[in-house]
Parts: C-alpha cells; sequence; structure tokens
C-alpha cells in the first residue's frame, strides 16, 4: 500500500494552522509548508497511536496536493511518509486487521484494502497531532510559543535515563 493520492486536511484547526503556523504572515510562521507541519503532526499521533476521526468538517477543506511529496525533487518526502504509514499499519491499534494483512499492506506496494485508504489514515494522526501542538502552544508572543513548541518536542524525545543508569549502577 502506498500513498498517492492528495491530503485532504478537513479538520477544523488546519485551517487555523494553515494562516498562523505555515504562514511567514501568520502568527508564528514556523513551518515552511502545510506538508512540513503535517508530517510533525503525523509523528506525533503515530507515536501516540491516537487519532481524530470525529468532527464537523471544514469546507472549504485544506489539501496537500499529491505533486507536493511525489515529485522528485521531495522525493525524501514521498520516502518519510511512506515509512511513516508503513510503521503506523504495522503497529497502529487503532484499526483492527489481523497481522498478516498489516504484512501485506505494509509491504506490498499493490496491495489495497478495504478497510485503510493511506491519506485519510495518515490524516487521522495528524489532526491528534495538530491537537497536541495546540494545546502545548501557551503563548501569544511567537518567540515565547517557538519555545513551548521546543520544550513540547524535547519532552517527547529525551527519555529518562535514571532507570537505566540504576540498571548499570553496582551495588556496594
Amino acid at each position: 500500500m502506498t500513498l498517492t493520492s492528495d491530503i485532504i486536511l478537513t479538520y477544523p484547526l488546519w485551517e487555523k494552522a494553515d494562516a498562523e503556523l505555515c504562514s511567514q504572515n501568520g502568527k508564528y510562521g514556523f513551518f515552511a509548508r502545510l506538508i512540513d507541519l503535517f508530517i510533525v503532526a503525523c509523528a506525533i499521533g503515530i507515536k501516540d497511536d491516537s487519532v481524530i476521526v470525529d468532527y464537523e468538517p471544514i469546507d472549504p477543506p485544506k489539501s496537500i496536493g499529491r505533486n507536493t511529496y511525489t515529485s522528485a525533487i521531495n522525493q525524501d518526502l514521498s520516502e518519510l511518509l511512506g515509512f511513516m504509514l508503513q510503521n503506523a499499519i504495522l503497529h497502529s491499534k487503532t484499526i483492527k486487521i489481523d497481522d498478516e494483512e498489516r504484512i501485506r499492506l505494509a509491504f506490498d506496494p499493490d496491495s489495497e484494502s478495504k478497510v485503510v485508504f493511506p491519506a485519510p489514515f495518515l490524516v487521522g494522526f495528524a489532526n491528534y497531532g495538530l491537537e497536541k501542538i495546540y494545546e502545548n502552544i501557551e503563548s501569544d508572543v511567537d518567540t515565547m510559543s517557538l519555545d513551548d513548541l521546543n520544550d513540547y518536542f524535547r519532552g517527547m524525545t529525551q527519555p529518562d535515563y535514571s532507570d537505566a543508569v540504576d540498571l548499570l549502577t553496582l551495588d556496594e
């Protein structure tokens, strides 16, 4: 299974995020493009194995065209999204499919599913991640809010090494 379609963003917070987080003229302008924010938000959702799929959709929706991530110039985006899709298919408890189906969908690029559709599947994770990003922006001042996000991201990635140190410490 591969991601080959436009990514349609109907969750209401995407409109705000595009205006505030992705625009140089916006309130914060932290991300150069909507795809960059989508990838970060999607990674948060996959990490927490949480999705948001029930909501009142915006009209017109925001979208990320398939050419944005499938062009030769952006091959790295396509590979990253493909890896994220594989990871989510293999590990997520948000979908109810057996292990054989998970492996087939994750590793056979020509496979299709009646349950999992690549773009909407990833969008659910990204919706959740976007919520988490906004929950961690506490300031209206761009430099302060960037610091808030850095603290949030650092908290997600810096493990607590005290348990590992305790295992390695020799008792007298």
